[in-house]
């Protein structure tokens, strides 16, 4: 096999890698209280989680391949440790965000991972929709120019500024954003009254 087919084998398992974690481990999923009803497992996709894990694949994907055609492991650079840094800090800060929501924003069943991306819990919402598509852009395009360059590509500034405010808006919305209102205590059965026999005696037991 030649070497742009040992690359092209690094790629293909890179992907499966990454798609069998996701899709048999929870790690994309949303952490809290679930929802009445909900599965361990089965709740909501993460919009932070995903983007953490997409740069994380972009980069792994460019390291990898130049590594295996050059010999070289390439060196990261400062855009690389802040666009890690952008998706880590909008990570965690959104957990911060469903810990202190707690159990007004029980963790509903999941509808699928792009309606739980995209739905901030009263449908699809803009500041979630901008912030997939600047991140799918940028990350598509970092990996074609980077493999293009045999280098890691650096990102406009201004893109990356785009990215940071994507990031911001979306956690700033997040904390204000509804979740599925905990089921309330069921009220207590009210006591039947007993039958009352004109003659004042118990009544009758029936068998």
């Amino acid at each position: 096999m030649t070497v742009q087919g040992f690359a092209v084998l690094y790629v293909v398992l890179v992907l499966l890698l990454f798609a069998a974690v996701a899709w048999k481990t929870p790690i994309l999923r949303d952490r809290g209280a679930l929802a009445p009803g909900v599965a361990a497992g089965g709740q909501t996709f993460s919009l932070a989680r995903s983007q953490l894990l997409w740069w994380t694949l972009a980069i792994a994907l460019v390291a990898g391949w130049q590594l295996i055609l050059t010999g070289n492991l390439l060196s990261p650079t400062p855009q690389v440790l802040l666009l890690l840094g952008i998706s880590a800090v909008t990570s965690s800060v959104a957990g911060l965000v469903d810990q202190q929501n707690g159990a007004a924003a029980l963790l509903g069943a999941s509808r699928g991972w792009l309606q739980d991306i995209l739905d901030d819990g009263q449908g699809v919402s803009i500041h979630r929709y901008q912030a997939l598509l600047a991140n799918l852009g940028l990350g598509l395009a970092f990996i074609y120019k980077s493999i293009a360059l045999d280098r890691f590509y650096e990102i406009d500034p201004m893109w990356l500024g785009v990215l940071g405010v994507s990031s911001a808006l979306y956690v700033g919305v997040k904390s204000r954003e509804g979740g599925i209102p905990a089921a309330p205590a069921a009220a207590p059965a009210a006591a039947q009254p007993q039958p009352v026999n004109p003659g004042g005696a118990p009544p009758a037991l029936t068998v």
